[in-house]
């Protein structure tokens, strides 16, 4: 009997810890839902901002896109600026050598004329004051 009386207090003492440990695992299920839940509610809301920050990101994915491009043909006219510049300056150059060499030789021949002018007119004041 005695053992029959141990028998059922341990039972009982297993019922109660097995009612225990199935409270304890609902409480805990029941906590696990709410997290679930609130990790839910995060991503539907992560999801909603996602879509607003994607689009402004392919907006401005676009508006990059075209500053290089507008940057690309700017970089074009800048090229042939130059080039125009570099062409306007060589001929410019062409020219002024152009210049020197017609102009140099007659200016040197009529400042040897005038030269010798001076020289003979010299020679002939020279002469008369003698």
């Amino acid at each position: 009997m005695e053992l029959t009386i141990i028998l059922n207090i341990a039972i009982t003492i297993g019922a109660l810890a097995f009612a225990a440990l199935c409270i304890y695992l609902i409480i805990t299920i029941a906590k696990l839902r709410k997290s679930f839940v609130r990790t839910q509610e995060n991503i539907e809301d992560i999801s909603r901002s996602a879509v607003p920050m994607f689009e402004n990101l392919t907006a401005i994915t676009d508006k990059v896109k075209n500053i290089t491009e507008n940057v690309d043909d700017e970089i074009a006219v800048l090229k042939s600026s130059v080039e125009s510049i570099r062409e306007m300056t060589d001929d410019i150059l062409s020219f002024e050598k152009k210049i020197h060499r017609e102009i140099e030789g007659p200016v040197m021949e009529a400042f040897s004329f005038v030269a010798a002018l001076v020289k003979g007119v010299k020679a002939f004041v020279a002469k008369m004051k003698e």
